[in-house]
């Protein structure tokens, strides 16, 4: 997900930086102007790249846990995914898609 922003951003820079530079569009911007643009991206990126993960999807693997008779799974196609755990003595029924 991150790296998606940063690949948006850098692209987005990319075309910004194309357009003004093209043959067509003869545009000198000053120094100050360079500067506070070069500023404005930095920000961006070090926002970017100091978003911190929640400890909860830091954990591969974990599911939260759900109640009885909730839906505990989706199907896609000819696979299951799992939503979420089923409490003790209760399963995950994959026919009715829920905990049984």
């Amino acid at each position: 997900m991150l790296s998606e922003r940063l690949l948006l951003l850098t692209l987005t820079c990319y075309v910004l930086v194309w357009s003004v530079n093209g043959d067509d569009f003869m545009e000198v911007r000053s120094a100050e102007e360079e500067k506070e643009l070069i500023d404005a991206l930095q920000e961006v990126l070090e926002k970017l790249r100091n978003k911190q993960i929640p400890s909860t999807e830091k954990r591969l693997g974990w599911v939260p846990s759900c109640e009885a008779g909730e839906q505990c799974a989706v199907r896609k196609g000819a696979r299951f995914g799992k939503v979420c755990t089923c409490p003790e003595g209760t399963a995950c029924s994959f026919s009715a898609l829920q905990c049984l």
